[in-house]
This record gives C-alpha cells, structure tokens and sequence, in this order.
C-alpha cells in the first residue's frame, strides 16, 4: 500500500471540497446580492413610482374636472410582460387602467356646454315665443324644391360664447352665487344667479353681426327682468347637470378609482417593507 498516494488523494479530496464550498459560497452571496439589486431596484423604479402616480387618485379632494395622467400605470397595463407583476396585482392595475380611460372619455365641460345650448333654447322660445328666423328655399340641379327653418342667430352661437374657461368657473362654483336678479321691485326682493350664465346668455343675446348687435324680436311675455337674467333665474342648470347619466356614471368611476388606487398602494406598500426589511434594514 503505497501510503504517500493515499494521502496525496486525501488531500486532494479536502481541497476539492474546501474550493467547492468556497465556490458555493460565492455564489450564494453572489445571487444573494443579485436579488437584493433585483428587489431594491423594482422597489425604486416601480413599485414606489406607481404608489406616488395614484396617491393623488386614492383621495377624495379632486373633482370630476381633473384628468388623469398616469403613463406608468398605462405602460403596466399594456406592457405586463415587463414587469412580472403577480396575476392579481396586475389584474387591479389592469382594472384600474380601464376605469380611468372610461372616466377621461366623458367631458363635463362638453356635457355642460350642451345644457346651456339646451336651456338657451328653451328660454328663448319661452321669451320670444319662437327660434325660428325665417324660411329659406333652396333648389337643385334635378329641379327639386324644399325649404329650412332658419335658426336664429343667438340660438346657434350660444354653444360658441360659452367658452371652456366660463364654463369651468361655474362648475367649481356650485352653490356659490354670485350675482342676483330682482324679482319683486316694490317689495325689493332679490335672488341670486350664476354670473358665468347671465354673461354667456347675454353674450349670445347681443352678438354682433357684421358690425351691429343682433336685434331680437319683441318679447311675448312680460319680464321684470332682463331677458339673460330670466333664462339664468328661472332654468335651473344644475339640476339637469347634475342629473345628467354622464356626469353620474363619470361620479361614479372617481368612485371606483379612488377604492382600486387604495388597493394598490396597499399592496404595493406591503412589497416595500418586505424588501426594507430583507435587503435594506441596518444590523446593529
């Protein structure tokens, strides 16, 4: 038995296993490591980048008015793939995401703007007992005949002076008036109006065309008032705005995004402190 040979391998055994330990150690730590770069950095590009796009969403002091804006969210939506997120997280996102594109899709100003056309024309009618210019006769090359009620100008313009900016100024003031009319001028009572209607209704009431104020026909009715104060007084605006299936089902998606934010932020929140606490927290 050649003894030198045994030992020769023993030790070469030791050392095998001693550089595979080693080796296996090294990459423990080198994986350990790699997750720990992994984790800290999804916490830092992701996870806490999504929580500060939604925490404005996940309250209750924003209105209808605001647009949401949020890419990071979009890009998780569209582009899953990219980011591994857990099927249930990434479903809420995905929900989330669909729920604001709904809400962004219905325009209040547009929606108010209509209202206005819609009460100017009935009140209108109501004060000058007709919309209705006159007739106009047309023909074609055929020999056909027919003829078009024209409108009256106010009533076609009115969707025009009733400009975005007026519009949103009444709709961050309901319930705050700020002009009044007098109904009652022996007794002296008065009541109060929206300013931002009075003044697109009577923007519209004395359009200027080529250079002269618009001439509206005799009133049918007596008023006490003027003929803009009348329509903003006696038409009550907020009631068919807010009453509107739109602007109900657009309250309504806020709603559901202020409820899925939360959710979110929540969970993602929770991923945050596990990986703090994993990789991030100081061994004293």
């Amino acid at each position: 038995m050649d003894w030198n040979i045994i030992w020769s391998d023993v030790i070469s055994g030791t050392i095998l296993l001693i550089i595979g330990g080693v080796g296996g150690w090294f990459a423990g730590v080198i994986k350990g490591k790699k997750e720990s770069s992994t984790a800290i950095e999804r916490k830092n590009e992701i996870y806490q980048p999504l929580i500060n796009e939604l925490k404005k969403y996940s309250q209750f002091d924003w209105d209808i008015q605001e647009i949401i804006k949020a890419e990071l969210l979009k890009e998780i939506a569209n582009n899953a793939y990219k980011f591994g997120f857990p099927d249930e997280l990434q479903k809420k996102c995905n929900d989330l995401y669909q729920l604001i594109e709904g809400y962004n899709n219905i325009n209040p100003v547009r929606i108010a703007r209509s209202i206005i056309e819609d009460i100017f024309t009935d009140g209108y009618k109501a004060i000058y007992g007709s919309i209705v210019d006159g007739i106009s006769y047309h023909s074609d090359r055929d020999g056909n005949e027919w003829e078009v009620e024209e409108i009256v100008e106010p009533v076609k313009i009115v969707g025009e002076v009733a400009d975005e900016k007026t519009i949103k100024s009444l709709l961050n003031n309901e319930g705050m008036y700020s002009d009044e009319v007098c109904i009652d001028y022996e007794n002296g009572l008065f009541e109060p109006i929206y300013s931002q209607l009075k003044c697109i209704y009577a923007s519209a009431l004395n359009v200027i065309i080529d250079g002269e104020r618009y001439k509206n026909r005799t009133p049918v009715i007596e008023m006490q008032m003027l003929p803009e104060e009348y329509i903003a007084y006696y038409y009550d605006f907020f009631k068919k705005y807010n009453d509107n299936e739109k602007i109900k089902q657009k309250y309504k998606l806020r709603e559901e995004i202020i409820y899925t934010s939360q959710a979110i932020i929540e969970e993602l929140k929770d991923r945050i402190d596990k990986i703090v606490r994993i990789y991030e927290v100081e061994k004293v």
